[in-house]
C-alpha cells in the first residue's frame, strides 16, 4: 500500500518498472525455440538415414553427387538447431538478468522506505529534510546502476546473438535447387545411377534388378533394415555400416604413394597396418588377426603405432581430439553417424584426404577395403595428440 511518502522514492520505482519483463513469456519463447531445435535435429537424422539408404543401394557418379548434395541439408539443419539453442540460452539469460536486477533494486527501494519510516517515527525529529531524502535516493540510484548496467549488458548480448543469426546465417537458403543438379537424370551425360549388387532391401517394391543405370532410379521404397545402413553395436563391438560407399563395390586401388602419405611415423604405422589387412573379412566383434569390424581395425592399427584407443567407434569418437573439417591428415580417424542419432557408429582410417579416401571394414559380408568417405562424415579425430 502506498502513501504520500512513496512519491519521494518514485525515481527508484521508475527503475524497477523499466526492469519489469514478462518472465513467463520469455521462458515460453525460449522453450519453443529449444523444442524446434530438437525437432530439427530429429528431422536431420531422418534425412541422413534416408541418404544412407540410397547410398547403400546405389553406386556411380550420380549417387556420389547426390550424397554430396544432400549432405548440405544435415549441415544446415545442425547450424539452425545450434542457432536456436544458442538464442534460447541468451534469451533465458536476459530474462534471468532482468529478474535479478529488478530484485536488487526492489531491495534498495525497501531499504530507503525503511529509512523514511524510521525518520518519521523518531520522536526527536520533527521534520525530514528534503536534502536527506534526495541524498538517500541518489545513493540508491547509484547502487542500482550496477545492476541495471549488468542487465543491459546481458540484454545486449542476447540481442546481438539473435540479430546475428537472423541477418548473417543463411541456413537452407544457400542450398541450390535440387532440380538443377547433375545427379538428376537427363541433366548431365555420364552420370549413371548404378545399383549395388549386394544391396538387399526388405521391401519387395524396390526394383533394383530391372534398372540399367542410364535413366531415372526405379520407383518404390528403399526399405528399412538395410544391411548397409550400419548400426551401433553392443557387447563391446562397434557398429558396422556404410558411410563410405556401397560395401558391395570393389576396393579402390592402393595408390602408389600409400606408404609415404602420412605426415609422421606414427600415422604411417597406422596406415601401413591397415593396408596389410585389405581383403580381410568383416566379422562383427572381431579385432583380428584375419578379420575385423570397423573399430576393431582402427583399434589394432593404432595399437601397432603405440597408441591405445577405446574399443568401440563412439568411444573412439569421444576420446578425440577432434580435427576441424578440411584439416584431416592421413592416419586420422573419420567417423560416421549412420543412424542420425548423434552417435558415431562407424569409423575408418583416412588414407588420402585430398581424394577423400579411407581404409575401413564396412559391414558383414564385405571386407577391409579402400573406399571414399566424402559423403556425410560426422567428423575426424587424431588419437595420440593433445
Amino acid at each position: 500500500m502506498t502513501d504520500i511518502w512513496d512519491q519521494y522514492l518514485s525515481p527508484i520505482q521508475r527503475v524497477i518498472d523499466d526492469l519489469s519483463g514478462d518472465q513467463a513469456q520469455i521462458s515460453k519463447i525460449s522453450g519453443q525455440w529449444r523444442t524446434l531445435a530438437g525437432d530439427i535435429t530429429t528431422e536431420t537424422g531422418v534425412i541422413k538415414r534416408a541418404v544412407n539408404r540410397v547410398d547403400s543401394a546405389w553406386n556411380g557418379a550420380a549417387a556420389e553427387s547426390f550424397a554430396r548434395y544432400m549432405a548440405r541439408y544435415p549441415k544446415s539443419g545442425t547450424a539452425l538447431s545450434e542457432a536456436l539453442t544458442s538464442c534460447a540460452g541468451k534469451l533465458d539469460a536476459a530474462g534471468s538478468a532482468l529478474e535479478t536486477a529488478k530484485g536488487e533494486v526492489q531491495a534498495l527501494y525497501r531499504e530507503k522506505r525503511a529509512w523514511l519510516d524510521e525518520q518519521r517515527s523518531d520522536p526527536d525529529s520533527t521534520t525530514i529534510s528534503m536534502t536527506s531524502i534526495r541524498s538517500q535516493v541518489s545513493n540508491a540510484l547509484q547502487r542500482a546502476k550496477v545492476h541495471t548496467d549488468k542487465a543491459a549488458e546481458v540484454l545486449g548480448q542476447a540481442t546481438s546473438e539473435i540479430n546475428k543469426h537472423l541477418g548473417e546465417v543463411r541456413f537452407f537458403t544457400g542450398i541450390p535447387a535440387p532440380g538443377d543438379q547433375d545427379f538428376v537424370p537427363g541433366n548431365k551425360a555420364g552420370m549413371p545411377w548404378i545399383p549395388d549388387p549386394d544391396f538387399r532391401p526388405q521391401s519387395p517394391k524396390t526394383q533394383l534388378a530391372s534398372y540399367n543405370g542410364n535413366g531415372q532410379p526405379p520407383g518404390g521404397g528403399i526399405g528399412n533394415g538395410l544391411n548397409g545402413a550400419g548400426g551401433s553395436g553392443g557387447n563391446g563391438a562397434s557398429g558396422g555400416g556404410g558411410g563410405g560407399g556401397g560395401a558391395g563395390a570393389p576396393s579402390l586401388a592402393v595408390p602408389p604413394n600409400a606408404h609415404s602419405l602420412a605426415p609422421n611415423p606414427r600415422a604411417q604405422a597406422v596406415i601401413d597396418y591397415a593396408l596389410k589387412q585389405l581383403g580381410d573379412p568383416y566379422v562383427w566383434g572381431a579385432t583380428g588377426p584375419g578379420s575385423f569390424d570397423c573399430s576393431g581395425l582402427t583399434l589394432r592399427a593404432y595399437e601397432s603405432a603405440g597408441t591405445a584407443i577405446p574399443r568401440v567407434a563412439h568411444d573412439q569418437w569421444l576420446r578425440g581430439p577432434r580435427i576441424p573439417d578440411g584439416n584431416a591428415q592421413p592416419g586420422d580417424l573419420v567417423f560416421f553417424d549412420n543412424n542420425g542419432d548423434g552417435t558415431a557408429d562407424h569409423v575408418g582410417i583416412v588414407l588420402d584426404p585430398e581424394k577423400g579416401t579411407m581404409i575401413h571394414a564396412p559391414r558383414p559380408g564385405s571386407e577391409v577395403k579402400i573406399a571414399p568417405y566424402s559423403r556425410t562424415p560426422m567428423g575426424f579425430t587424431r588419437p595420440g595428440t593433445s
